[in-house]
């Protein structure tokens, strides 16, 4: 093999830590290049955009930058809690049999009905991920992967339905609070106001993403030969695990599952009726985990121990939010925020409308390759498009659909953010790009026509 061939299949892209800390570093360094300036803010902070001044540079320490990580993370607090907490509860229940049963039971009731269950799957999915679920799904994949492939359709069926319905769901932003709920929290929306709109958005997706899905099911069915995995996958393919017989969705785990989606609606109405936050929603999860462990006569100890996996599991995420704020932290502590808004509400000011929605929306999609997390991005860059969007005169409903859409959809296009689901699903990342990218092309484009849209329309309520 040839030296340069060595050096190709040799690189890796940065860690997702490394590429946080090399734009801690990049903004720090900024602070001693950009001029330090501000913006007149009012006791709600909605920006004066007629007050920007130049003021004295204030560039960024040693001490200062490091200090940054732990502000960050304190910063952060009230996000980082409700990750893992939520995530936690989501693992014991996992670990009663109630989701797993409760598939199983499905999959019996639509025997031979092969396509209701790769709809069935696609709107569950699309469901879990409507209301922020992302990482969480991760302990489904190799059963989604495995009943697809018992069903006679090859590895990508099982993967598409998993990355396109969590595209779908997450991306709609209905109830997210990883980015909706963090996104208007930060701009001082009500959380979750707006919902009638991200509901025709999320129509609009789930029928997109459906479409590619059922088309490449029945094209396989009629020719294997049209499978991306190769003609003969039925004999080359091995399902990542047998599922377990016998596993009955009897009562116990029906009334979890049931207490469970109650307590999801309840959270929803708590957000629209009684203005809650992460705090109230983070709180609900813990009267159903303790329902559950008391029903299926648990061990407190075991209980324990599933909570503390769960929160394991996301231990990674939490750390980026952090990171991700310290930032955020990095651009106040340097007074430079207010330059870089000033000096792209004088580049976008005089543009097209449509120019600035969209140099908006791609520049958060484009900038998704880096920082994947939802949240510990929004914790970055809304604090800049609140009040760019103010300058601008652009809703913040409308930049905060700018922002939820650029970053859902690209979770699972970009490698960044997309490869540790495909390993989980044993797919290749060539191979989900050959099928996909159709997809994702129609998904971006509809969405920046719904951003559009809103803009158009007024979208608010301010």
């Amino acid at each position: 093999m040839s030296e340069n061939n060595k050096k190709e299949r040799s690189f890796r892209l940065p860690h997702m830590y490394l590429v946080l800390a090399i734009l801690m570093l990049f903004v720090s360094l900024l602070t001693y290049i950009v001029p330090a300036g501000a913006y007149t803010r009012g006791d709600n902070g909605a920006v004066d955009p007629n007050s920007f001044t130049y003021t004295d540079k204030s560039p960024v320490g040693i001490m200062q930058f490091f200090t940054s990580i732990h502000k960050g993370f304190v910063d952060s607090a009230s996000i980082i809690a409700t990750v893992l907490l939520v995530t936690g509860c989501i693992e014991v229940l996992n670990a009663t049999g109630t989701f797993s049963a409760g598939i199983q039971s499905m999959i019996r009731r639509a025997k031979g009905k092969n396509i209701v269950i790769v709809i069935l799957f696609y709107t569950i999915f699309t469901a879990m991920g409507v209301i922020g679920y992302f990482d969480g799904l991760y302990p489904f994949y190799a059963i989604v992967i495995s009943i697809f492939m018992s069903l006679g359709y090859d590895r990508m069926v099982g993967t598409a339905i998993i990355m396109l319905s969590c595209a779908v769901g997450f991306t709609s932003g209905l109830v997210n609070p990883y980015t909706t709920g963090v996104c208007q929290t930060l701009v001082g929306l009500p959380m979750y106001s707006g919902l009638a709109f991200r509901c025709i958005g999320l129509v609009v997706f789930y029928v997109i993403g459906l479409f590619f899905i059922v088309r490449y099911c029945r094209q396989i069915e009629k020719d294997p030969s049209k499978s991306i995995m190769g003609a003969n996958y039925r004999e080359e393919q091995v399902a990542p695990l047998t599922m377990q017989e016998g596993l009955e969705f009897n009562a116990k785990r029906i009334i979890t599952l049931i207490i469970f989606v109650a307590s999801i609606a309840f959270s929803v109405v708590g957000a629209l009726n009684w203005g809650w936050g992460m705090p109230e929603i983070a709180a609900l999860y813990f009267p159903v985990v303790i329902i559950a462990v008391i029903m299926f006569k648990m061990k407190p100890n075991e209980a324990c121990g599933h909570f503390i996996k769960g929160m394991q599991n996301v231990v990674g995420t939490t750390v980026v939010i952090g990171l991700s704020r310290s930032v955020s932290v990095l651009l106040s502590s340097g007074n430079i925020i207010d330059t870089f808004i000033h000096g792209m509400s004088g580049l976008l000011g005089d543009a097209n409308r449509l120019i600035t929605l969209l140099v908006i929306y791609l520049f958060v999609s484009l900038f998704n390759f880096f920082v994947a997390s939802g949240s510990g991005k929004a914790m970055m860059m809304m604090p800049i498009m609140r009040p760019l969007g103010e300058i601008l005169g652009i809703n913040q409903q409308v930049m905060v659909l700018a922002y939820q859409y650029g970053d859902g959809l690209t979770n699972t296009f970009w490698p960044t953010s997309s490869v540790a689901q495909l390993s989980l699903c044993g797919m290749d990342y060539g191979k989900w790009i050959k099928f996909a990218w159709k997809a994702y092309l129609c998904l971006i484009a509809a969405a920046f026509v719904l951003i559009v849209i809103a803009d158009k329309i007024g979208y608010g309520p301010f």
